[in-house]
């Protein structure tokens, strides 16, 4: 392991190379003085505490604070007869150092203000501190009192932050004392980019000094693993910046690694160039950084200036196909803030964690550049990996095109060798010099468990609770206007006994709520069972273009399967044009009436009574007359024309042979009507004629793969 730099405990007088007079004090006890904790040498001479900030790091920690000397006596207090320290709940004290030089003499009526610094075991607590205050007498110390560290901090509401307090000057001894600079941990990634796993790291500098910084040269930046390999990382995003006084920038670090690095137990360490075996400046623990979100979880957006911008992996879905694992993730951005935000450049990625696969997904949605407050858009990312994959070890990685004001590193291959304290050697990871090129980062990993049922992809178990008839709560689509209401309205099978299949006929009611006249939307579908088998769905043939407002026009969709399936348990999964999908739904099979009325929506039809008369021809024919009386009615005022659905009656004998069929519509001449109704079989040859024979009523819907018929009734001879 790497040999952090040992603690001091010695302590070491501050002295400011000052003129300084001595002065007589009468010490006193810590007392509150006006609400605020002070250390007294006199009536009108104090201490108090101010600006603490304690940053922890992965091995130590840093504590920055204010000593205030206040005089209000007349006559001027040198500090250079005092010193301080910083010391523990068990009586260990550690050096603390002034951080700028400043005049030590405080005159009368004056406040003098000292800023200190000081390094301490990362596993203290506020409460465990005081910064204590000691006269010098004659190189001799003489405490005075102390201040306690956690009652400034829970006055100000600060809380101690996850940051590394680095100092440029043991970098660069030209720099002054207080070249100090905080590099606090923002979220970290581990994202299959390019053939490689790179690790990234968000991280906020900030330049604690009075003066303009850049981070020096021999700055190194390296993650180091449980096993103590390391590997050196450089900017993707910050490098060469300027850093202002007090003004936070927002640079990300990236580095190549292992596919079975273990970010559980990953460190960050700041360390002069070469020397991260025996020196390390600061160090940050980046394993809670590494953020996987769940789908429907809200969070902030990183890499920006604007509160109040959320990011969610809003909807996800996975459909096992004969091409392969078919994902799609719906990526939300929500604007909570009172400002008008700019929409990121956004762009994503399906990985799997076992096999380093990653594909690019796609998004054609189109969308306004800016949010106002309280407006949402959202980018709906399509891809297809290999059909062997799983949800569970499938992750959803967001990334945003920055601009190209800063520098991208060009990810490499790192690798870690050796045992105990060893440094990666890293190839080809040098940053950009002419700062041009825009890098492409990851602001969001969401892991897809949930989208399929595991082992098994099914969209079956991550199916909505549907209730027929009501409107599907679509994912929004592009391609589906939102004043158009679609549900599913009738959902029957039959067995076509000759072929081994099954039939399905699904009908779906779209309505018009607005005020224009809409295009009906060429939505696609499928039925998915619990085994993960997914059954495609064909449109009827022909429909209408488009639907008037206030009006409801019906569509009908067939799905063949197996002889086998029950289709007791399917999942209804829809799709827009261009195969995005908007919504999965759980549904059943209607069992066909034995008696009452029959649906086919929009219509019922009631068989009061029947009868079936034969007539012999001279050509040793016979013809069949049946006789039906009817009660129609329609059960909503939905259109219905020449592309609806028609009646079929199929004679058939024992066997299941076709012998004569005839076809009536609910439209034009052969209208099916209420009342009694004749319908003629003819040309059924006498050697054609046995017992048992059977009038069969089909409802069928022309498609592109032909006729589809659905089975409501059976009629006995």
């Amino acid at each position: 392991m790497i040999q952090q730099r040992k603690m001091k405990r010695l302590l070491s007088r501050s002295a400011l190379m000052l003129t300084a007079a001595s002065f007589l004090t009468l010490p006193l006890a810590t007392s509150a003085f006006a609400g605020k904790e002070g250390v007294f040498l006199n009536d009108s001479v104090y201490f108090t505490l101010d600006k603490v900030a304690l940053s922890a790091g992965a091995d130590n920690s840093s504590l920055r604070f204010s000593l205030g000397l206040n005089n209000n006596s007349v006559t001027p207090v040198d500090f250079n007869n005092y010193g301080v320290k910083v010391i523990d709940a068990n009586g260990v004290s550690y050096t603390a150092k002034l951080t700028e030089k400043v005049t030590a003499r405080v005159k009368g009526g004056e406040t003098g203000t000292f800023k200190f610094t000081s390094e301490i075991p990362a596993n203290l607590a506020p409460g465990q501190l005081k910064v204590d205050i000691f006269e010098w007498n004659y190189n001799k110390m003489h405490d005075i009192g102390a201040l306690s560290v956690d009652a400034v901090l829970t006055e100000t509401g600060q809380s101690v932050q996850q940051q590394a307090v680095i100092n440029l000057q043991e970098i660069d001894a030209t720099l002054s004392d207080n070249a100090l600079v905080t590099a606090q941990l923002g979220n970290s990634y581990k994202v299959y980019k390019d053939g490689a796993w790179i690790v990234y790291t968000d991280l906020v500098l900030e330049n604690l000094s009075d003066a303009t910084l850049k981070l020096p040269d021999g700055l190194e930046y390296n993650y180091q693993d449980s096993k103590g390999l390391t590997y050196n990382a450089q900017f993707a995003k910050g490098a060469g910046q300027s850093l202002l006084p007090q003004q936070p920038i927002k640079a990300t670090l990236q580095t190549a690694v292992p596919a079975s690095l273990d970010t559980s137990s990953l460190t960050l360490l700041f360390s002069p160039k070469g020397k991260v075996k025996t020196t390390v400046l600061g160090s940050l623990n980046t394993a809670k950084s590494f953020v996987i979100g769940k789908i429907g979880t809200n969070a902030e957006y990183p890499n920006t200036d604007e509160k109040g911008l959320t990011i969610s992996t809003s909807w996800a879905a996975a459909s096992k196909q004969s091409d392969g694992l078919h994902l799609q993730g719906n990526v939300t951005l929500t604007n909570k803030s009172e400002g008008v935000v700019a929409i990121p450049n956004l762009s994503a990625e399906f990985q799997a964690l076992r096999g380093s696969v990653a594909v690019l997904a796609n998004d054609n949605s189109v969308r306004t550049t800016y949010l106002a407050p309280n407006e949402a858009t959202t980018f709906r990312f399509t891809g297809i990996l290999p059909a062997g994959l799983t949800t569970d070890a499938l992750q959803l990685v967001v990334l945003e095109k920055q601009e190209a004001a800063g520098g991208a590193a060009q990810p490499g291959n790192s690798s870690g060798s050796g045992t105990g304290s060893s440094t990666g050697t890293s190839t080809g990871n040098t940053e950009a010099s002419t700062n041009k090129q825009a890098a492409t980062l990851p602001v969001s990993v969401t892991t897809l468990a949930g989208a399929g049922s595991g082992g098994e992809v099914s969209s079956y178990s991550a199916a909505e609770d549907y209730t027929l008839g009501t409107p599907f709560k679509f994912t929004a689509s592009n391609l589906i206007d939102s004043n158009i209401d679609v549900s599913l309205v009738e959902m029957g099978m039959s067995e076509n006994a000759d072929f081994g299949f099954k039939t399905i006929v699904a009908k779906y009611k779209l309505t018009n709520k607005g005020t224009d006249t809409l295009t009906i939307p060429d939505f696609q579908s499928d039925l998915t069972n619990v085994e993960g088998y997914t059954y495609s769905g064909v449109r009827q043939t022909m429909t209408s273009k488009n639907i008037a407002p206030n009006t409801s026009y019906v569509v009908s969709y067939s799905y063949l399967l197996p002889g086998t399936e029950k289709a007791d348990k399917l999942a209804l999964n829809l799709y827009d044009a261009n195969r995005l999908a908007v919504g999965s739904y759980k549904t059943a099979v209607q069992s066909i009436p034995t008696t009452g009325p029959m649906s086919l929506y929009p219509f019922t039809i009631n068989l009061k009574d029947y009868s079936v008369s034969a007539t012999y021809s001279k050509d040793a024919s016979y013809a069949y007359r049946l006789r039906v009386d009817l009660d129609v009615n329609r059960q909503e005022q939905v259109i219905t024309d020449a592309n609806f659905s028609s009646l079929l009656f199929e004679v058939v004998d024992s066997e299941g042979r076709l012998l004569s069929s005839k076809a009536m519509t609910f439209t034009g001449q052969q209208k099916i009507m209420s009342g009694v109704q004749f319908i003629d079989f003819g040309s059924i040859k006498s050697e054609q004629l046995n017992t048992n024979v059977t009038i069969n009523m089909y409802e069928v819907i022309a498609t592109p793969n032909g006729d589809a018929k659905r089975l409501i009734k059976s009629l006995d001879m």
